[in-house]
């Protein structure tokens, strides 16, 4: 019996996985690599008293035509620049490596229309095939059948193997957009990693609905399943109520192959070119960069392995595949490994590239994407190879854009989107300076977790977009969470991420969950936050070649030169190679505070009237650690912080600095605190 893959409306369902010599660069049902040519069939239902969604006077797709986009999706072969989106798409984000063309399938009887299917407000595509079959294989541009059947169904993970002459006929991909549809619903679909029928045969197939626009998002994160595998491979704004168990609280949004409706950016990421094995033909390594004279250098690095200093070229990423993965250090091993990614998006205003934009930014109330430096955490799901590769949790990638993170507060009175792609009435949010949270706040980029029925415990559904800005008594309708300007990292805004940054150069903190605590936050998840000395510095722009940045990356960076408030459950200073694991500059302010964004599910604290999903913080200052406080810097605890001095760990303090605990916090000394001149 065939294994079945079902994804209905971004939902999918995964079976029998296990299976030696398995590689994500195989694809999960498709192979990523080498040519597919999908078979295009548009639809339009009957309904027996008229047209469900008539068509508006300004319809892309009109009754009884194709649709005016139909021939904007696929080119008919493999070319070498293609203007057709989803060919450009796969050519642009593979480097070359994968070619997706297309042709449509003709009703014979009426070539000038898509073909009629008389129900109720859902198509039966195998009674669509069977009938189009009977009547006379025939394309736009009279292709052959066997032309759309180039590859065997093969098993997840492993190779994909070229058809062989004579076997027998099963189309490899088979797409259905319908105009009209009730299920799916407008710009839904689903995919099927198996055949239509027993009269036609298929290795995948997928429906989408339109009433009018192309459902190109919906296409390709649909069609990305079936390279990536289930809805454990949502992430970068395309998790949902529904999809199962996520890493964090908050939906995440971002840019990447899985993203959907949430996406800012609509390109793939790193992380999706690391997963399927795409790089240029010329490079040796899978992750790379180049060093100032031009050379390629691995740009994988690992800061628990060596301590490093090192310059590096990023080039434009989507055109070259430069990019920067950092494994954030000092994790347990019986935790999720996290890894820190850079890449430089020119944006299209310098590769031309039409996906190196933000979804809606071609409307006037959305930023454009800024070029510079694009920053986002993933979480597990960094194997390649093994029975592993398709396992894991949802929404597993967390972007850091640049405007940071905060404790994020909320307006009072609902307030109405006049104009900005929809009309929907929502709370504002206010991002305050006081309340910036770099270590365990929230970002404009998720769709944030919030008690909202005020029953002490947030349910999956309890979420709120972060869509219209107070900043001071006026409005801001731009819908940051699908991407704001300052996004980017660069000259004209923020220039590093470090350790006295916001966003930093830390890890994140996890919490499996599906509409409960599913682990009860225990391990693997990452419930501390381990600080380290990585930082990542833009040195120059714009060099050596335009739209190329040079930075700076280490990982013996310890100094907070900036006021700086640290919140989180717990904080650990781990015993670094260099003589201090901690430096806070002259006259700075280091608040160790109680942060106001949710870390739990539960459990609710109630501290001076409020209601608190997380706890006071606990800094440590681990055995050999050390800290030195230049002169009249301070350590600041806050509302029932604790900082916590091991035993062996030690802070040296300059001639006025000082620990200031304020509101009930306090200082657990067990090691050393010496004053020197």
């Amino acid at each position: 019996m065939r294994r079945i893959l079902v994804i209905i409306i971004g939902l999918v369902f995964l079976s029998n996985l296990v299976s030696a010599q398995m590689s994500s660069s195989n694809g999960e049902v498709i192979s990523p690599h080498g040519h597919i040519r999908v078979l295009l069939v548009f639809v339009e239902i009957v309904y027996p008293d008229g047209d469900k969604f008539p068509p508006g006077v300004n319809s892309e797709w009109k009754a009884g035509q194709y649709p005016e986009w139909a021939n904007s999706l696929f080119e008919v072969s493999p070319g070498a620049d293609p203007n057709a989106l989803v060919s450009r798409f796969y050519r642009e984000s593979s480097l070359g490596n994968f070619w997706v063309s297309g042709d449509i399938l003709i009703d014979p009887d009426h070539p000038g229309r898509p073909f009629q299917f008389e129900s109720t407000g859902r198509i039966t595509p195998a009674t669509i095939m069977k009938d189009a079959w009977e009547k006379g294989f025939t394309t736009l541009h009279s292709l052959p059948a066997d032309s759309f059947d180039l590859w065997e169904d093969g098993k997840a993970g492993q190779v994909k193997l070229l058809k062989k002459a004579g076997e027998v006929l099963s189309f490899d991909h088979v797409m259905f957009i319908v105009r009209n549809s009730t299920y799916p619903s407008n710009l839904g679909g689903y995919a099927s990693a198996g055949t239509i029928g027993r009269d036609v045969l298929t290795d995948t197939y997928s429906v989408f609905a339109t009433n009018n626009i192309s459902p190109l998002h919906i296409l390709l994160h649909e069609f990305n399943h079936l390279l990536f595998g289930g809805n454990n491979q949502h992430c970068c704004g395309g998790n949902h109520i529904g999809s199962g168990p996520q890493m964090f609280l908050s939906f995440q949004g971002g840019w990447g192959m899985m993203g959907s409706a949430n996406k800012s950016l609509l390109t793939c990421n790193a992380y999706d070119r690391f997963k399927l094995g795409w790089k240029p033909e010329s490079n040796k390594y899978q992750i790379s960069a180049r060093d100032t004279l031009g050379f390629e250098r691995l740009a994988d690095f690992s800061p628990e392995d060596s301590v490093f200093d090192v310059m590096l070229v990023l080039r434009d990423f989507v055109t070259t595949g430069d990019a920067v993965r950092i494994k954030l250090p000092y994790l347990p091993d019986d935790e999720f490994p996290q890894y820190l990614w850079i890449e430089n998006h020119t944006t299209q205003s310098m590769n031309g590239s039409p996906f190196d934009v933000f979804q809606y930014q071609y409307l006037d109330c959305i930023d454009n994407a800024a070029p510079g430096l694009y920053a986002y955490i993933q979480v597990s799901h960094e194997k390649t190879e093994g029975k592993s590769i398709f396992i894991g949790y949802a929404d597993f990638i967390r972007p850091l854009p640049a405007s940071g993170m905060y404790d994020v507060q909320w307006g009072d009175t609902m307030v109405q989107n006049p104009w900005c792609v929809n009309n929907a009435i929502n709370y504002p949010f206010i991002r305050k300076e006081k309340f910036a949270n770099p270590l365990s706040g929230n970002n404009v980029a998720e769709i944030m977790a919030l008690d909202l029925n005020d029953d002490g415990v947030i349910g999956e559904k309890e979420k709120r977009l972060m869509d219209i800005e107070k900043i001071g008594s006026s409005y801001e309708y731009n819908l940051p969470y699908l991407g704001e300007t300052e996004f980017a990292f660069n000259s004209s805004y923020k220039t590093s991420i470090s350790i006295d940054d916001n966003p930093s150069a830390v890890n994140v903190l996890t919490l499996v969950n599906d509409d409960k605590d599913i682990l009860n936050s225990g391990k693997p998840n990452n419930r501390v936050i381990y600080l380290n000395g990585i930082s990542i510095e833009i040195i120059a722009e714009n060099c050596p070649s335009p739209g190329d940045f040079l930075i700076r990356v280490r990982t013996n960076d310890h100094l907070v030169e900036n006021d700086v408030r640290w919140c989180a459950p717990e904080i650990i200073l781990p015993d670094m190679p260099e003589e201090y694991d901690l430096v806070i500059d002259k006259k700075v302010d280091l608040t160790i505070d109680f942060g106001q964004t949710p870390t739990r599910m539960d459990s609710v604290l109630v501290y001076e009237g409020r209601k608190y999903f997380t706890s006071p913080t606990y800094f440590r200052i681990m055995p050999g650690a050390k800290i030195l406080m230049k002169k009249k810097a301070r350590i600041i605890l806050r509302n029932k912080s604790v900082l916590h001095i091991m035993e062996g760990a030690e802070i040296i303090m300059e001639d006025g600095a000082a620990i200031v605990p304020k509101d009930s916090s306090k200082v657990v000394n067990e090691g050393f605190i010496r004053e020197v001149d």
